[in-house]
């Protein structure tokens, strides 16, 4: 994957503003959403998960899907719209090859679900046509950075939606023109 600079860069203080992001991610959501986590142990990635699973009311306890690779919960989006959210961890996926007995297409192409996926980088990304990819890392003890790369226009005007959401609502003022 190429190396770019994040359309997002937020710093995270502590687990609960982690799971109040993902809540204001999950405002944002539709249908037919992969968000990719990408980070080392511990750096937040179920946490963020946990957020996202608050935000469409999910009533079940999430939880990192490592030794079963997928869960699934049933939740709605803000408007009620029901939504199925796949929170899925590829950590103990030893070959790609699994993935077709695995049936990931298969949550892909649910056209109410939502796909969460812990460690893509397990998978070739071109399994993925569009994409949300957010790298999380440690800055300190509880302390993280998220950095948010959109693939796919999609994507992009959810991260300039999100953008604003964490602002408060403020949009930033518009760069002066020559």
């Amino acid at each position: 994957m190429p190396s770019r600079i994040p359309a997002l860069d937020i710093i995270s203080h502590s687990p609960d503003q982690t799971r109040r992001l993902g809540a204001q991610l999950s405002r944002l959501a539709r249908p037919g959403d992969v968000y990719l986590l990408r980070g080392p142990l511990g750096s937040g990635k179920t946490t963020l998960v946990q957020g996202i699973a608050r935000g469409l009311e999910v009533e079940d306890y999430v939880q990192s899907p490592t030794f079963v690779l997928a869960m699934e919960h049933a939740g709605h989006l803000p408007d009620e719209t029901p939504v199925r959210l796949y929170h899925i961890d590829l950590y103990r996926l030893e070959d790609p090859g699994e993935l077709a007995t695995f049936g990931l297409l298969d949550y892909l192409d649910d056209p109410e679900g939502i796909v969460v996926i812990e460690w893509p980088e397990r998978v070739a990304l071109d399994v993925f046509e569009q994409f949300l990819l957010i790298d999380l890392e440690f800055v300190a003890d509880s302390k993280r950075r998220l950095a948010f790369y959109p693939y796919g226009e999609r994507y992009q005007r959810l991260v300039d939606q999100l953008r604003v959401e964490v602002a408060g609502g403020r949009r930033r003022p518009a760069a002066p023109r020559d």
